[in-house]
């Protein structure tokens, strides 16, 4: 129990603020195509014989390397689609290569009970390099956020800094990959911030809004996860839902009396 509850706050601590950045450097399918090109990790650990977080490290570098390279000529959606379905294909190529070793199903929707102390240990290493860089790197990401010309003028790198980025929001993804599942991991990265920025004014302000957001979505979904013997990922993006329409009604009424 105390440890579904830390791997909770642990993961609403990581993708909070991760996903303000997402939503204002418009990565939304970032999220998406990297939870799908995930497959390929587990082919590599399987065909390889290598331990899972070394194919993961192999993996999520492989990714932020390729997206972050086509990006500059394709954009962003297009070089997320074309890595995402190209490491997909391998690992089902690697699949049917090698029947009966790969279960694809539980990297698919993923089991907050399977979650470990170990996984505790790489959540916190994750949320303490995730905090340093967001902590140094605030400004310069804020200013490439805004323009990526007068950022260059200023002196900063701004493809060191993109990929940097990337990386590090490649490996929350992929180590919350089997606690959350692969079709639902952008919706934990999004909403709290996506609810956030209905009642934030700053980027500060929406930042450590989405840290409440996600804390309370997260905290009631392992409550009604464990009690009502439900599914940690589905019921939580359900109270996240819940906690959007809820906020967005409050704010309209509340611009409504205002006007």
């Amino acid at each position: 129990m105390a440890t579904i509850i830390l791997v909770s706050i642990l993961i609403g601590l990581i993708f909070a603020p991760l996903g303000c950045f997402v939503l204002w450097k418009r990565y939304v399918y970032f999220g998406d195509g990297l939870a799908h090109a995930s497959m390929l990790a587990l082919a590599i650990s399987v065909i390889a014989g290598l331990p899972i977080i070394y194919a993961v490290i192999v993996n999520t570098l492989l990714f932020a390397l390729l997206v972050f390279k086509v990006k500059t000529k394709s954009g962003n959606n297009a070089a997320i689609g074309m890595t995402s379905s190209i490491m997909i294909s391998l690992a089902l190529i690697g699949a049917d290569i090698f029947p009966g070793r790969f279960n694809f199903n539980s990297m698919f929707f993923g089991d907050i009970i399977t979650a470990t102390s170990e996984d505790v240990f790489r959540l916190c290493i994750i949320l303490g390099v995730t905090s340093l860089f967001l902590v140094i790197a605030f400004r310069q990401l804020i200013l490439t956020i805004l323009s990526r010309d007068i950022a260059h003028s200023r002196g900063i790198r701004v493809k060191l800094l993109e990929f940097l980025f990337l990386s590090i929001l490649s490996f929350a993804v992929i180590a919350t990959i089997k606690i959350v599942g692969a079709l639902l991991v952008t919706s934990m990265i999004l909403i709290p911030a996506m609810i956030a920025r209905l009642t934030s004014n700053t980027p500060i302000m929406m930042i450590w809004l989405a840290i409440f957001f996600a804390g309370a979505m997260n905290f009631s979904g392992v409550l009604l996860s464990l009690y009502a013997d439900l599914p940690f990922a589905p019921i939580v993006i359900l109270c996240g839902g819940v906690i959007y329409l809820v906020t967005y009604v409050v704010m309209n009424l509340f611009k409504i009396q205002q006007n």
